[in-house]
C-alpha cells in the first residue's frame, strides 16, 4: 500500500473530506489530492502533522504493520455501522 492510500483511508476513517485535512495542514485541497492519487508526495513537517491529526507515528503512515492496517479497516467499519 503507498503512502497516498494510507493517508486517504486515514483520513476517511477520521471523517474527514479533503478540505477538511488541507485547512488543518495549511495546504490546498489540490495537494492532498494529489498527495491521495500518488501524484506527489508530502514534506515530512506535514506528514509528522498527518501522524497527530490520525493519532499514529509516522511510522505507522509510511510503513503499517498488517495489524495496523486492519485495525484501520475495523474503525472504518465501526464508523459505517452508527
Amino acid at each position: 500500500m503507498s503512502l497516498g492510500e494510507r493517508i486517504y483511508q486515514y483520513r476517511k476513517a477520521k471523517g474527514m473530506s479533503q478540505d477538511a485535512l488541507a485547512e488543518l495542514l495549511d495546504v490546498s485541497r489540490q495537494s492532498v489530492s494529489k498527495w491521495e492519487s500518488g501524484q506527489a508526495a508530502p514534506d515530512i513537517d506535514k506528514i509528522v502533522a498527518m501522524g497527530e491529526i490520525f493519532h499514529v507515528t509516522t511510522d505507522y503512515l509510511l510503513k503499517p504493520s498488517e495489524l495496523d492496517e486492519l485495525a484501520m479497516k475495523t474503525e472504518m467499519l465501526e464508523k459505517r455501522q452508527r
